[in-house]
């Protein structure tokens, strides 16, 4: 099902994209940096399309590291939350070993009590 819907979302995609490179082949000058002073620093020429498409490809990398940059927080915060979650559950597993122990002892009184014939003493006075 997914390589269906993924076949149905890529493939007007690549069709589109396909038919603006072929739509857009003129060649462009790219001046580096653009008309100061008397002469450019560096020139070079390529296709319109390879121009729009390197533009587009430089945003969604720029964008992706500035998101990224943006929520450094949240991954942190994510991070500590996992350290102090580890520490929760050894506590909770020492915890429950410790009251584990407890009863084997509470219960081999009780057992030793049985064999001697006594009861073991009640709380209440």
């Amino acid at each position: 099902m997914k390589r269906v819907a993924a076949f149905l979302i890529l493939l007007p995609i690549g069709i589109i994209i396909i038919s603006l490179a072929v739509a857009n082949r003129q060649e462009v000058v790219v001046a580096i940096p653009p008309q100061i002073g008397d002469a450019p620093l560096y020139t070079f020429t390529l296709p319109l399309f390879a121009l729009v498409f390197g533009a587009v490809i430089v945003g969604l990398v720029v964008g992706g590291f500035a998101t990224w940059i943006r929520q450094g927080k949240h991954r942190k915060r994510a991070r500590e939350q996992k350290v102090k979650a580890s520490k929760m559950e050894f506590e909770a597993k020492k915890q429950t070993e410790r009251a584990d122990a407890l009863v084997e002892t509470l219960t081999s009184e009780q057992r030793a009590l049985g064999a001697l014939g006594l009861t073991k003493p009640s709380n209440a006075a």
